[in-house]
């Protein structure tokens, strides 16, 4: 990524400004996405080889009812993460250009600038700190189609110079 003024930078992603009109956002999630594929991966492997046991007719039917548990859990638990993979990834806010780019882990996606909503900085849910103004906070821009995109996270002062750049750009908090 080219250098640009650095306004947020810590192990949850990076915010930079390219000039007044150009914000890139990196914003990769969390490592919930991988242990899933794996949990999932090992569960629908040792549904295939329970079935298979089964249809050897070296174990009874009923245990097909056990790997049909773990195939459904293991496809609700990639759904989830898929949708919520749908959030993160790299964004660049070019208001010059007028849109929104967004790429992720196997997908790209354009947005106009004009479906921004607004920007909000709600508490993130997995915060662990009790001090006060030092909780995590995400920096989520809501677009008029009703997907939020999470652009960073970061205690509520160090999302400031983020929220005042994409202020100046005309987005209302």
């Amino acid at each position: 990524m080219p250098e640009g003024d650095v306004l947020l930078s810590n192990a949850e992603g990076t915010i930079r400004a390219h000039g007044p009109a150009v914000l890139v956002c990196d914003c990769p999630g969390d490592g919930l996405d991988l242990a899933v594929r794996r949990v999932a991966a090992f569960a629908l492997t040792a549904s295939l080889i329970v079935v298979g046991i089964v249809a050897a007719r070296a174990a009874p039917f009923p245990i097909v009812f056990i790997a049909a548990t773990w195939t459904a859990g293991a496809t609700a638990a990639l759904v989830f993460v898929r949708r919520r993979r749908r959030l993160h990834g790299l964004f660049r806010l070019d208001f010059e250009r007028a849109e929104i780019v967004q790429e992720g882990r196997g997908f790209r996606r354009i947005f106009p600038v004009q479906a921004i909503a607004r920007v909000s900085t709600p508490p993130a849910v997995d915060a662990e700190i009790d001090e006060p103004g030092l909780a995590p906070r995400w920096l989520l821009l809501h677009l008029s189609t009703g997907e939020q995109l999470r652009l960073g996270k970061a205690p509520a002062y160090a999302l400031g110079p983020a929220l005042a750049f994409l202020r100046r750009a005309g987005v209302e908090a």
